[in-house]
Protein backbone atom coordinates (compact mmCIF):
# COMPACT_ATOMS: atom_id res chain seq x y z
CA UNK A 1 0.00 0.00 0.00
CA UNK A 2 2.61 2.29 0.66
CA UNK A 3 4.72 1.69 -2.58
CA UNK A 4 0.85 2.27 -4.33
CA UNK A 5 0.82 5.34 -2.68
CA UNK A 6 4.12 6.78 -4.01
CA UNK A 7 3.67 5.07 -7.34
CA UNK A 8 -0.65 6.21 -8.20
CA UNK A 9 -0.85 9.72 -9.15
CA UNK A 10 -3.56 12.15 -8.36
CA UNK A 11 -7.02 9.89 -9.08
CA UNK A 12 -5.25 6.95 -9.76
CA UNK A 13 -5.58 5.16 -6.37
CA UNK A 14 -9.04 4.94 -7.47
CA UNK A 15 -8.00 1.57 -9.16
CA UNK A 16 -6.04 0.28 -6.12
CA UNK A 17 -8.56 0.93 -3.73
CA UNK A 18 -11.14 -1.01 -5.90
CA UNK A 19 -8.32 -3.88 -5.57
CA UNK A 20 -8.32 -3.85 -1.97
CA UNK A 21 -12.22 -3.58 -1.48
CA UNK A 22 -11.99 -6.99 -3.92
CA UNK A 23 -9.28 -8.51 -1.95
CA UNK A 24 -11.09 -7.86 1.69
CA UNK A 25 -14.55 -8.40 0.59
CA UNK A 26 -13.51 -12.05 -0.36
CA UNK A 27 -14.39 -15.21 1.32
CA UNK A 28 -11.52 -16.35 3.95
CA UNK A 29 -10.77 -19.02 1.71
CA UNK A 30 -10.14 -16.77 -0.61
CA UNK A 31 -8.03 -13.90 1.48
CA UNK A 32 -5.80 -15.30 4.11
CA UNK A 33 -6.27 -13.36 7.48
CA UNK A 34 -2.46 -11.91 6.91
CA UNK A 35 -3.41 -10.65 3.97
CA UNK A 36 -6.58 -9.15 4.73
CA UNK A 37 -4.71 -7.61 7.87
CA UNK A 38 -1.76 -6.16 5.94
CA UNK A 39 -4.70 -4.38 3.07
CA UNK A 40 -6.27 -3.07 6.10
CA UNK A 41 -3.32 -1.66 7.71
CA UNK A 42 -2.01 -0.61 4.49
CA UNK A 43 -5.49 1.62 3.04
CA UNK A 44 -4.96 3.02 7.21
CA UNK A 45 -1.59 4.23 6.15
CA UNK A 46 -2.97 5.58 3.09
CA UNK A 47 -5.39 7.62 4.89
CA UNK A 48 -3.44 8.97 7.26
CA UNK A 49 -0.82 9.97 4.60
CA UNK A 50 -3.03 11.58 2.99
CA UNK A 51 -2.70 10.06 -0.70
CA UNK A 52 -6.40 9.42 -1.19
CA UNK A 53 -8.82 11.63 -3.06
CA UNK A 54 -12.32 12.04 -1.21
CA UNK A 55 -13.63 9.98 -3.28
CA UNK A 56 -11.44 6.83 -2.83
CA UNK A 57 -11.96 8.19 1.17
CA UNK A 58 -15.46 7.54 0.19
CA UNK A 59 -15.27 4.38 -0.81
CA UNK A 60 -13.58 2.83 1.74
CA UNK A 61 -15.90 4.40 4.31
CA UNK A 62 -18.48 2.27 2.79
CA UNK A 63 -15.87 -1.09 2.59
CA UNK A 64 -15.00 -1.02 6.12
CA UNK A 65 -18.59 -0.31 7.38
CA UNK A 66 -19.59 -3.56 5.14
CA UNK A 67 -16.63 -5.63 6.74
CA UNK A 68 -17.05 -4.41 10.82
CA UNK A 69 -20.74 -6.17 9.92
CA UNK A 70 -19.13 -9.44 8.81
CA UNK A 71 -19.95 -12.49 11.01
CA UNK A 72 -15.85 -13.06 12.08
CA UNK A 73 -14.98 -11.49 15.16
CA UNK A 74 -11.40 -10.66 14.05
CA UNK A 75 -12.26 -9.67 10.96
CA UNK A 76 -14.81 -7.24 12.09
CA UNK A 77 -12.66 -5.77 14.53
CA UNK A 78 -9.31 -5.12 12.02
CA UNK A 79 -12.56 -3.23 9.65
CA UNK A 80 -13.04 -1.26 12.76
CA UNK A 81 -9.79 0.46 12.87
CA UNK A 82 -10.28 1.39 8.85
CA UNK A 83 -13.72 2.97 9.81
CA UNK A 84 -12.71 4.71 12.54
CA UNK A 85 -9.66 5.98 10.81
CA UNK A 86 -11.79 7.20 7.56
CA UNK A 87 -14.06 8.98 10.23
CA UNK A 88 -11.17 11.11 12.11
CA UNK A 89 -9.34 11.72 8.44
CA UNK A 90 -12.33 12.54 6.74
CA UNK A 91 -14.93 15.38 6.39
CA UNK A 92 -17.10 13.51 8.56
CA UNK A 93 -15.23 14.55 12.18
CA UNK A 94 -17.39 16.75 13.96
CA UNK A 95 -15.98 19.59 16.49
CA UNK A 96 -16.51 18.07 19.82
CA UNK A 97 -19.26 18.51 22.11
CA UNK A 98 -17.83 19.64 24.70
CA UNK A 99 -16.00 22.58 23.24
CA UNK A 100 -17.96 25.99 24.12
CA UNK A 101 -20.72 26.70 22.20
CA UNK A 102 -19.82 29.22 20.03
CA UNK A 103 -20.52 29.61 16.05
CA UNK A 104 -18.02 27.78 13.69
CA UNK A 105 -17.94 27.58 10.40
CA UNK A 106 -16.98 24.20 10.35
CA UNK A 107 -19.42 22.94 12.58
CA UNK A 108 -21.15 19.95 11.10
CA UNK A 109 -24.45 20.19 8.74
CA UNK A 110 -27.24 18.21 9.93
CA UNK A 111 -26.55 15.99 6.84
CA UNK A 112 -23.03 15.06 8.07
CA UNK A 113 -24.65 14.48 11.63
CA UNK A 114 -26.97 11.68 10.19
CA UNK A 115 -24.14 10.17 7.86
CA UNK A 116 -22.26 10.08 11.17
CA UNK A 117 -25.00 8.67 13.02
CA UNK A 118 -25.10 5.66 10.18
CA UNK A 119 -21.89 5.12 11.50
CA UNK A 120 -22.32 4.86 14.55
CA UNK A 121 -25.71 2.94 13.99
CA UNK A 122 -22.57 0.01 12.91
CA UNK A 123 -20.82 0.19 16.20
CA UNK A 124 -24.38 -0.32 18.30
CA UNK A 125 -25.10 -3.09 16.79
CA UNK A 126 -21.55 -4.69 17.11
CA UNK A 127 -22.09 -4.38 20.44
CA UNK A 128 -25.77 -6.09 20.56
CA UNK A 129 -24.65 -8.95 18.21
CA UNK A 130 -21.05 -9.35 18.92
CA UNK A 131 -18.86 -11.85 21.24
CA UNK A 132 -18.40 -10.44 24.79
CA UNK A 133 -14.85 -9.35 23.85
CA UNK A 134 -16.02 -7.53 20.47
CA UNK A 135 -18.88 -5.85 22.82
CA UNK A 136 -16.43 -4.85 25.62
CA UNK A 137 -13.63 -3.48 22.95
CA UNK A 138 -16.71 -1.42 20.84
CA UNK A 139 -17.97 0.09 24.32
CA UNK A 140 -14.53 1.34 25.35
CA UNK A 141 -13.95 3.67 22.43
CA UNK A 142 -17.81 4.33 21.66
CA UNK A 143 -18.15 7.05 24.50
CA UNK A 144 -15.06 9.05 23.10
CA UNK A 145 -16.54 8.45 19.38
CA UNK A 146 -19.72 9.96 20.36
CA UNK A 147 -18.10 13.24 22.32
CA UNK A 148 -15.84 13.65 18.94
CA UNK A 149 -18.72 13.43 17.14
CA UNK A 150 -22.14 14.33 18.09
CA UNK A 151 -23.96 16.43 20.32
CA UNK A 152 -24.52 14.75 23.10
CA UNK A 153 -28.97 16.02 22.72
CA UNK A 154 -28.24 13.92 19.35
CA UNK A 155 -26.79 10.98 20.93
CA UNK A 156 -28.19 10.45 24.63
CA UNK A 157 -31.26 9.38 23.37
CA UNK A 158 -29.85 6.02 21.44
CA UNK A 159 -27.71 5.26 24.32
CA UNK A 160 -30.20 4.88 27.09
CA UNK A 161 -32.60 3.56 24.99
CA UNK A 162 -29.77 0.83 23.83
CA UNK A 163 -28.87 0.38 27.60
CA UNK A 164 -32.70 -0.12 28.43
CA UNK A 165 -32.67 -2.67 25.43
CA UNK A 166 -34.20 -6.37 26.30
CA UNK A 167 -32.33 -6.85 22.64
CA UNK A 168 -29.13 -5.94 24.51
CA UNK A 169 -27.44 -9.35 25.46
CA UNK A 170 -24.88 -6.52 27.12
CA UNK A 171 -26.25 -3.94 29.44
CA UNK A 172 -22.99 -4.12 31.63
CA UNK A 173 -20.94 -2.72 28.35
CA UNK A 174 -23.53 -0.45 27.75
CA UNK A 175 -23.96 1.03 31.55
CA UNK A 176 -19.76 1.85 31.28
CA UNK A 177 -21.18 3.84 28.09
CA UNK A 178 -23.71 5.58 29.91
CA UNK A 179 -20.90 6.28 32.81
CA UNK A 180 -18.60 7.77 30.38
CA UNK A 181 -20.90 10.18 28.76
CA UNK A 182 -22.34 11.62 31.75
CA UNK A 183 -18.92 11.96 32.77
CA UNK A 184 -17.97 13.87 30.21
CA UNK A 185 -20.78 16.24 30.53
CA UNK A 186 -20.37 17.01 34.15
CA UNK A 187 -16.95 17.31 33.24
CA UNK A 188 -17.61 20.42 30.53
CA UNK A 189 -19.92 22.15 32.85
CA UNK A 190 -23.00 20.28 31.28
CA UNK A 191 -24.75 18.59 34.43
CA UNK A 192 -28.16 20.12 33.85
CA UNK A 193 -28.22 18.61 30.89
CA UNK A 194 -27.47 15.10 32.94
CA UNK A 195 -29.96 15.77 35.27
CA UNK A 196 -32.53 16.66 32.63
CA UNK A 197 -32.24 13.10 30.76
CA UNK A 198 -32.63 11.32 34.07
CA UNK A 199 -35.90 13.26 35.37
CA UNK A 200 -36.95 12.42 31.20
CA UNK A 201 -35.81 9.14 31.75
CA UNK A 202 -37.00 7.44 34.97
CA UNK A 203 -40.39 6.32 33.91
CA UNK A 204 -38.95 4.24 31.19
CA UNK A 205 -36.25 2.59 34.02
CA UNK A 206 -39.30 1.35 36.56
CA UNK A 207 -41.29 0.11 33.26
CA UNK A 208 -38.07 -2.55 33.07
CA UNK A 209 -39.21 -5.77 33.71
CA UNK A 210 -37.71 -7.92 36.04
CA UNK A 211 -38.13 -5.47 38.61
CA UNK A 212 -34.65 -6.70 39.70
CA UNK A 213 -33.16 -5.54 35.97
CA UNK A 214 -35.29 -2.21 36.75
CA UNK A 215 -33.67 -1.87 40.12
CA UNK A 216 -29.90 -2.83 38.68
CA UNK A 217 -30.39 -0.39 35.36
CA UNK A 218 -31.62 2.61 37.50
CA UNK A 219 -28.48 2.12 40.44
CA UNK A 220 -26.35 2.06 37.20
CA UNK A 221 -28.01 5.25 35.89
CA UNK A 222 -27.82 7.11 39.14
CA UNK A 223 -24.28 6.32 39.89
CA UNK A 224 -23.43 7.33 36.36
CA UNK A 225 -25.38 10.60 37.13
CA UNK A 226 -23.47 11.42 40.33
CA UNK A 227 -20.92 14.39 41.01
CA UNK A 228 -19.74 12.06 43.87
CA UNK A 229 -16.04 10.60 43.33
CA UNK A 230 -17.30 7.73 45.87
CA UNK A 231 -20.75 7.35 44.68
CA UNK A 232 -18.78 6.93 41.27
CA UNK A 233 -16.32 4.81 42.43
CA UNK A 234 -19.50 2.06 43.49
CA UNK A 235 -20.05 1.34 39.49
CA UNK A 236 -17.82 -1.83 39.58
CA UNK A 237 -19.75 -3.29 42.29
CA UNK A 238 -23.12 -2.29 41.39
CA UNK A 239 -22.47 -3.75 37.50
CA UNK A 240 -21.24 -7.04 39.02
CA UNK A 241 -24.50 -7.33 41.30
CA UNK A 242 -26.33 -7.70 37.76
CA UNK A 243 -29.62 -9.02 37.88
CA UNK A 244 -29.13 -9.21 42.17
CA UNK A 245 -32.43 -8.26 44.54
CA UNK A 246 -31.22 -8.87 47.67
CA UNK A 247 -31.02 -6.58 50.85
CA UNK A 248 -27.27 -4.74 49.84
CA UNK A 249 -29.01 -4.41 46.26
CA UNK A 250 -31.66 -2.29 47.43
CA UNK A 251 -29.88 -0.81 50.29
CA UNK A 252 -27.27 0.47 47.52
CA UNK A 253 -30.13 1.34 45.09
CA UNK A 254 -31.51 3.77 47.92
CA UNK A 255 -28.09 5.23 48.53
CA UNK A 256 -27.60 6.22 45.37
CA UNK A 257 -31.01 7.41 44.71
CA UNK A 258 -31.14 9.82 47.45
CA UNK A 259 -27.53 10.76 46.44
CA UNK A 260 -29.40 12.08 43.32
CA UNK A 261 -32.29 13.72 44.84
CA UNK A 262 -30.20 15.25 47.54
CA UNK A 263 -27.60 17.10 45.02
CA UNK A 264 -28.52 17.31 42.02
CA UNK A 265 -32.48 17.69 42.30
CA UNK A 266 -32.86 22.18 42.87
CA UNK A 267 -36.18 22.59 41.81
CA UNK A 268 -39.00 21.62 43.84
CA UNK A 269 -41.37 20.55 40.79
CA UNK A 270 -38.65 18.21 39.88
CA UNK A 271 -38.44 16.83 43.33
CA UNK A 272 -42.42 16.40 43.04
CA UNK A 273 -41.71 14.37 40.18
CA UNK A 274 -39.10 12.42 40.90
CA UNK A 275 -41.60 11.35 43.53
CA UNK A 276 -43.93 10.59 41.20
CA UNK A 277 -42.74 8.48 38.81
CA UNK A 278 -41.52 6.31 41.86
CA UNK A 279 -45.33 6.19 43.78
CA UNK A 280 -46.68 5.12 40.60
CA UNK A 281 -44.55 1.77 40.95
CA UNK A 282 -43.98 1.53 44.53
CA UNK A 283 -46.07 -1.70 45.64
CA UNK A 284 -46.15 -2.82 49.52
CA UNK A 285 -42.24 -4.43 49.63
CA UNK A 286 -40.52 -3.57 46.34
CA UNK A 287 -37.61 -1.77 46.18
CA UNK A 288 -39.42 1.68 45.23
CA UNK A 289 -41.15 1.44 48.48
CA UNK A 290 -38.29 1.56 50.42
CA UNK A 291 -36.92 4.55 48.52
CA UNK A 292 -40.06 5.97 48.77
CA UNK A 293 -39.83 5.55 52.80
CA UNK A 294 -35.77 6.89 52.35
CA UNK A 295 -37.12 10.16 50.57
CA UNK A 296 -39.39 10.45 53.27
CA UNK A 297 -37.00 10.44 55.82
CA UNK A 298 -34.96 13.25 54.31
CA UNK A 299 -38.31 15.69 54.04
CA UNK A 300 -38.74 14.71 58.09
CA UNK A 301 -34.98 15.65 59.17
CA UNK A 302 -35.45 18.75 56.69
CA UNK A 303 -38.81 20.28 58.61
CA UNK A 304 -36.97 19.93 61.94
Amino acid sequence: AELAAQTLPGRGGSSFCDLCGVVVSASEDCTPSIIYHCVLRGLERLLLSEQLSRMDGEALVKLSVDRVNTSSPHRAMAALGLMLTCMYTGKEKASPASRPAHPDPQAPDSESIIVAMERVSVLFDRIRKGLPSEARVVSRILPQFLDDFFPPQDIMNKVIGEFLSNQQPYPQFMATVVYRVFQTLHATGQSSMVRDWVLLSLSNFTQRTPVAMAMWSLSCFFVSASTSQWISALLPHVISRMGSIEVVDVNLFCVVAMDFYRHQIDEELDRRAFQSVFETVAAPGSPYHRLLSCLQTIHQDTSL
